[in-house]
């Protein structure tokens, strides 16, 4: 992805993490084989260091697994819908997205001519229908297709679509293009804002799309509700935000004066978003409430907006990094790890717009999972809210939990 905008602290990570190797050993509680008479477990799907595609169980067993052709790399698999897979395969000549139904059999197989390096799934669908970034190989830059097979591949922009967003109720796509433009596309495309504020990820909740825009020299988090724009909050710097449920997670870069002057003079205003501090802000009731004001590579809400998963940098091991989880004001501390390299630099820079393809969440909040360094071997973790450390289940570079539907 040719976009840069991430907040230093990415940066800095980004290096140390590649340098890294990693910490000691966590416990390894693998479980290979199924146990008889327990009830069906979530599923996760997951990259292997084969680059093969691996449906397994919250302990491990393998459920199905794709290896790819000689001279093929698998990549990003995500779920397509609650019964099928969607992977992207990169070769010389042949670059594709794949999708394939959980159990067997194809769906699609749709050849492109560059590699797709981020593709999102429209929800509730039975045949996978993802929208899907590349570079444009006629005009240069970037496009932008909605595919749900062979025949069925439709342009949505070729003018620097850089993020996009589905709406849960309806076939509606937002994008976001060219570093100020909002389009929605539904049949045919409106632009809906010529203000949209630099490189954002905006989300589609139930309520209506969350986005940035600017203003009388102001940046706004606004919500627009299908006809209007309805301002949140002010920003005072560069942000990102995730959503789901009525609530959103949001933090900026910190400026030198950390914005406090500036939020006690709109108090009777719009309220600011403290400079650097990650907020939740609930659409519902209005309420704002600071989680953390140490700077937070990745953060993301379970299915119901009602836990907050965050990592941030662990103090006393650097360029480790500590997973937190928070909930209704209360914040528990998990397991310090060294994330996977592959996994840091692809996901890490752009995790707003990757929060909305891949869940490190299990379908009912009860468990998280994600991809470390265990003796300098990449392995995925299952970390559940109620266990002190976390499982190892597998090796991998890339994990996503499926939806609830897709359980065994």
């Amino acid at each position: 992805m040719d976009r840069t905008r991430a907040l230093p602290i990415v940066a800095a990570l980004l290096l140390v993490v590649a340098a890294c190797t990693n910490l000691p050993a966590l416990n390894d509680t693998t479980t290979t084989e199924a146990q008889s008479g327990e009830a069906p477990m979530a599923l996760l799907l997951l990259l292997d260091q084969d680059n093969a595609v691996v449906v397994v169980d919250r302990k491990g067993t393998v459920i199905e697994r794709s290896d790819p052709p000689p001279d093929v790399r698998y990549a990003q698999p995500i779920w397509g819908s609650s019964e099928t897979i969607v992977r992207a395969q990169i070769a010389i000549d042949d670059n594709r997205l794949i999708a394939t139904r959980l159990g067997g059999g194809s769906e699609w197989s749709v050849q492109l001519p560059t590699v797709p390096f981020y593709y999102l799934a429209q929800p509730g669908n039975e045949i996978p229908t993802v929208v899907s970034l590349r570079t444009d190989d006629r005009a240069g830059g970037l496009i932008a297709e909605v595919i749900a097979g062979p025949s069925s591949v439709d342009t949505v922009s070729n003018e620097s679509p850089f993020y996009m967003s589905w709406d849960p109720t309806s076939n509606r796509l937002a994008t976001h293009v060219g570093g100020d433009r909002l389009d929605i596309v539904d049949g045919g495309s409106e632009t809906i804002s010529t203000t949209a504020n630099g490189f954002q990820a905006p989300v589609w909740l139930e309520e209506g799309l969350v986005t940035l825009r600017t203003g009388s020299g102001e940046t706004f988090l606004t919500l627009w509700d299908g006809s209007s724009f309805v301002d949140l909050a002010t920003v005072q710097s560069a942000a990102r935000f995730v959503g789901a449920g009525n609530r959103i997670a949001i933090q900026t870069g910190a400026t030198p004066d950390g914005g406090g002057v500036r939020a006690i003079a709109r108090a009777q205003a719009l309220p600011t978003i403290p400079s650097g501090v990650l907020m939740v802000v609930d659409i519902e009731t209005g309420s704002f409430t600071s989680v953390t004001s140490d700077a937070s590579p990745f953060y993301q809400w379970d299915a119901g907006g009602t836990r907050l998963l965050f990592a941030t940098l662990a103090r006393d091991l650097a360029p480790a990094l500590q997973w937190h989880v928070w909930e209704d004001g209360t914040i528990e501390d998990f397991a310090v790890f060294i994330p996977d390299p592959s996994w840091f630099q692809s996901v890490i820079p752009f995790f707003d717009q990757y929060a909305q393809s891949i869940s490190l969440w299990a379908p009912d909040g009860s468990a998280f999972a994600y991809p470390a360094l265990v003796d300098g071997e990449p392995r995925i973790l299952v970390q559940g809210l109620d266990n002190t450390s976390p499982s190892d289940i597998a090796g991998g570079i890339w994990v996503t939990w499926a939806p609830a539907t897709a359980n065994r």
